[in-house]
């Protein structure tokens, strides 16, 4: 996963590249007008000569007149310019650079500041790196159909499971719809099979849609890649996590536990903490002691105290998508 410096860097890449070859197309495509339309150039070099002329008279102080008559000798020269591309299969503008982003042209700069259009490739890039180790594509809200859900009480909260399921689902949905900065931590547990990742990757989606950056992430691929980023001059992938706007951090007990490891755990959780950036934990452990005994009581207690706990609640539905 790339900091959003990098993101961005590639994301304005990505543009720059989309102009210069909507340039050198736009070259082509001159250069075969030119070879097949006689009289193309002259009447080319015609309209550039009295727009020229239009400025100059303009810059000069001329008359309104005087200007108004040479944009009217422009503009007529520029419609017999267009007549004869028209003639011969050219519609108007069809020799200019065809530029994907009408606002800034593809130079990634608008008015001044990046344009947007850099910021939705970055997104672009982001979901290409989720999609790497995810199912990101295949998951959302919509397709968590909640007759996987057991139609009974559950024994130990006695509610019944598929509508329990249905309000937990719902919430979650308003969570992804309503995120911002300001949107709370959420701890999300269940046992394995439940839909837990699904869920989670489905709020990520609608996030990046809504335009902040959201990192998903297994415990077990970060933990090991930060393992062995450990003794590298650039750890790029802990700058990462801790800066994006979401991050989820999925199936916690994965993972090799190490010193490092909960070196590394105590201080993303700690930074986004501090700096208010909302985060996602899931995890098969459901067991709060188990849970301590696994990544300490300081861990396990900064963990609760500062998340809303989740609790999903039904049988495996692997085998009903994979019979």
């Amino acid at each position: 996963m790339r900091t959003k410096t990098e993101l961005y860097r590639e994301a304005k890449r990505r543009v720059e590249s989309r102009r210069q070859r909507a340039v050198t197309e736009a070259v082509a495509r001159r250069a075969a007008a030119l070879a097949a339309i006689p009289g193309l150039e002259a009447a080319e070099q015609q309209v550039r000569l009295l727009g020229l002329k239009a400025v100059q008279l303009a810059a000069q102080g001329a008359s309104e007149g005087a200007v108004a008559d040479a944009q009217a000798t422009r503009a007529l020269a520029q419609a017999e310019l267009d007549r004869l591309l028209a003639a011969h299969g050219y519609g108007p503008g069809s020799l200019e650079p065809k530029f994907t982003c009408p606002f800034c042209q593809d130079t990634g700069l608008a008015k001044g500041r990046l344009c947007e259009c850099v910021g939705r490739a970055a997104r672009e890039l982001r979901r290409e790196e989720i999609n790497a180790e995810s199912p990101l594509a295949l998951c959302t809200f919509d397709t968590m159909q909640l007759r996987y859900y057991p139609d009974r009480q559950d024994p130990e909260l006695g509610v019944n499971i598929r509508a329990y399921m249905g309000e937990t689902l719902a919430a979650l949905g308003e969570y992804a719809d309503a995120f911002d900065l300001k949107s709370a931590n959420l701890l999300i547990t269940g046992n394995a099979g439940l839909g837990k990742t699904h869920a989670s990757l489905s709020i990520v989606d609608r996030v990046l849609k809504k335009q902040w950056d959201a990192i998903y992430i297994s415990a077990q691929n970060l933990f090991s890649q930060l393992e062995r980023e450990r003794f590298s001059d650039n750890c790029s992938l802990l700058e990462a996590v801790r800066e994006a706007d979401l991050l989820v951090l999925d199936d916690l007990g994965t993972e090799h536990v190490n010193p490092y490891m909960l070196s590394c755990f105590y201080d993303i959780l700690n930074t986004r903490m501090l700096e208010r950036r909302p985060t996602i934990y899931t995890s098969n452990i459901v067991d709060g002691q188990k849970f301590e005994a696994r990544y300490t009581e300081k861990i396990a207690s900064r963990l609760a105290g500062s998340c809303e706990p989740v609790l999903f609640l039904g049988d495996d539905i692997r085998p009903l998508l994979h019979p």
